[in-house]
């Protein structure tokens, strides 16, 4: 559907309109706008609707839009059935940003003809873009598509803010609908495949990606199949595609995606060795700067506070929220300002909360590197803080600027290997003073580095599941993401060991899909695990943390450890057994543990695994942690907001 359409009215001088129309359309399509203007203005009558709409549509396309507005407020107040008027009139006011104007416009036009579905889709785009009403948007969206069904571009919009409004199971209907309507689509194609795999149906996610390479193969696709692989553990089917994509040389974004999954994938599956992890860094921080990156001049002005800038995809409902907010709520206004650079562009309400909290707020989503790095430094940032390493929308290559004097990395996956990033904020669990591992930025501790709300409106805990069931329940609810070969060969030797004892895997409705629950199956299998021994959890409840009582001892997957899934099953009485290994991922639980009096659940060494395990599987021990446990933790520092915020306080101190 166009968004301006040439006229058709009536006039009594019908040959000569008719003529008029021809040549206007001629001149149109060869975008030869003056001599548009110079057949229009040949017009004797000056007064006549016709030769009104076709200066002002002439007018707006010179781009003198004003002028255009004049003559078509003149026009539509005589003329007011003149309805194509009315549709260039706000055409012309939403191109001038004149939105409620635009608005007000359409909604005049709709009531004067209900089932133009033009006017439908053209208000439903004011609501949606205009005045973040989505559901109105959505609902005149699909007034417009009851009159038109055959419409591309309706369909498109409806799919489009289903999704944005995360209503993925309608979207996946109605994206099949346009591929049944429109087959070869790629656009929609690629957000089937989108949805599909929001949904959880991964076979037929992989379906549709494997007909859309058929269709057009790009790093785009290539990359959405790589997800779709990497969502179902098949790990080196997904390395490969991911080289692929990175293997075109186009240092663009797509190869920026597929650099941070296959460090991901490094990271998930194996305690890496920091020679081959440093290269493929080194590779990608160098990704799209084939000449060397111009070092911005930063600001010489001293702050009255100190400035400490977050970048970030996370301001949202999300793990790192977890662990920053306290330093927002308890923030001593005095001496630190906060400024939020999100690299995001999905907000929630807890985006709002940040929006509210910090002294400024910046969406760097659209800018580039280069850009973005600019914006920050005519913030006259003091300490720069990048959250989450190259997790997600993170903008890791960002910090390879040096936009701030001091450069802060903040709750990574490894180190950066870039010397503008200055330090590492960690504690002595994450980074014990005699660690190995090889890092480039220098290393500074707080009394704990995870920081969680006290909690509030738990469900009941019940008692261990082990005395009536006679047997002992492990479980793991962590990204299957983390579940790697060695994780499953450590719990295996432990269902082994344990007599009769069972597994339950839960995360969200990832195990509820039959191709998942394979994969894991097999991996089990090829460990002489039964199927029997491996409980997918599946059952409805109100809370997730419900979910914990059906398990006595948590499992924590290795190499990388949990951390939010930690706290939850500390939450409702569960201890979790962790084992370290060479790297700071590894340390996760073991930083938690900790802190709540699990010190000894922390296993040092692979060949104590399940010697510990027997010692603390006890049922009166079990039953003992169980009552005290949530207790300890409301007690302990990673419940101590306002402590937390004064040791990261203090240690901004020291550095600026």
């Amino acid at each position: 559907m166009t968004k301006k359409k040439d006229p058709t009215p009536g006039d009594p001088n019908k040959n000569y309109i008719d003529e008029l129309n021809k040549k206007i359309g001629i001149y149109f399509e060869n975008e030869q706008y003056e001599e548009a203007l110079k057949e229009v203005e040949s017009f004797q009558d000056k007064e006549n609707p016709i030769y009104l709409y076709y200066l002002a549509l002439i007018k707006d396309k010179l781009n003198n839009k004003k002028e255009a507005l004049e003559i078509l407020k003149k026009l539509t107040n005589n003329q007011p059935s003149f309805l194509e008027a009315f549709h260039l009139l706000a055409n012309i006011n939403e191109d001038l940003k004149q939105y409620n104007d635009s608005k007000n416009i359409l909604e005049y036009l709709s009531n004067q003809n209900p089932n133009d579905q033009k006017t439908k889709y053209n208000l439903g785009r004011h609501y949606e873009y205009y005045f973040n009403d989505m559901e109105l948007a959505l609902k005149l969206y699909k007034e417009a598509l009851n009159i038109d069904n055959q419409n591309y571009q309706i369909w498109n919009a409806v799919s489009n803010i289903l999704i944005k409004l995360k209503k993925n199971d309608q979207a996946h209907d109605v994206l099949k609908k346009i591929i049944e309507i429109f087959p070869n689509e790629i656009f929609n194609l690629k957000q089937l495949a989108e949805v599909q795999l929001e949904l959880g149906l991964i076979d037929l996610s992989e379906n549709t990606i494997l007909k859309l390479i058929k269709l057009k193969k790009n790093q785009n696709i290539l990359n959405l199949l790589a997800l779709c692989y990497f969502k179902q553990n098949r790990f080196n089917e997904c390395e490969k595609i991911l080289n692929k994509v990175i293997n075109y040389k186009l240092h663009n974004n797509e190869e920026d995606i597929a650099y941070k999954r296959i460090l991901l994938l490094k990271v998930y599956q194996s305690d890496f060795d920091h020679i081959s992890l440093s290269k493929i860094i080194k590779k990608y921080n160098y990704l799209g700067n084939k000449e060397k990156i111009k070092k911005f001049k930063l600001g010489s002005k001293k702050n009255k506070k100190i400035k400490i800038g977050f970048v970030s995809c996370d301001f949202r409902k999300q793990a790192i929220n977890n662990v920053i907010h306290a330093l927002f709520d308890f923030k001593d206004k005095k001496n630190f300002e906060f400024y939020c650079y999100s690299s995001n562009p999905d907000e929630d309400e807890i985006t709002e909360w940040y929006k509210k909290v910090s002294d400024s707020w910046k969406n760097i989503s659209t800018l580039n590197d280069k850009e973005a790095s600019k914006l920050i430094i005519s913030d006259n940032i003091d300490i720069l803080i990048f959250l989450g390493g190259y997790f997600g929308e993170n903008r890791y290559l960002l910090s390879t600027y040096r936009s701030a004097p001091k450069q802060i990395s903040f709750h990574p996956i490894s180190s950066s290997y870039n010397k503008t990033m200055d330090y590492w904020l960690s504690d002595n669990i994450l980074h014990p003073l005699n660690f190995k591992e090889k890092v480039s930025e220098k290393i500074i501790r707080i009394k704990s580095l995870f920081n969680f709300a006290k909690p509030e409106n738990l469900p009941k805990i019940n008692e261990p599941p082990m005395k009536n069931n006679g047997y002992i329940s492990f479980g793991s609810f962590n990204n299957p993401g983390k579940v790697s070969e060695k994780c499953i060969s450590l719990w295996s030797k432990v269902l082994k060991h344990f007599s009769k004892s069972k597994i339950y895997l839960r995360y969200y409705d990832y195990y509820n899909n039959k191709k998942n629950q394979d994969t894991i199956y097999k991996m089990f299998e090829k460990n002489n695990i039964s199927k029997e021994k491996i409980i997918f959890l599946d059952e409805k409840v109100d809370i997730y943390l419900k979910y914990y009582n059906k398990i006595d001892i948590g499992l924590d997957t290795f190499p990388y450890s949990g951390a939010t899934t930690t706290y939850s099953a500390i939450c409702m009485g569960i201890p979790v057994l962790s084992l370290v290994g060479k790297n700071y991922i590894t340390r996760q639980s073991a930083s938690i543990l900790s802190n709540v009096g699990l010190s000894n659940w922390i296993v040092k060494k692979e060949d104590e695994y399940i010697t510990k395990l027997k010692k603390l599987s006890e049922y009166k021990h079990i039953y003992k942690i169980r009552s005290t446990l949530r207790k300890n933790l409301i007690k302990s520092s990673i419940c101590n907001g306002k402590e937390f915020s004064k040791n990261f306080e203090e240690v901004m101190k020291k550095i600026h």
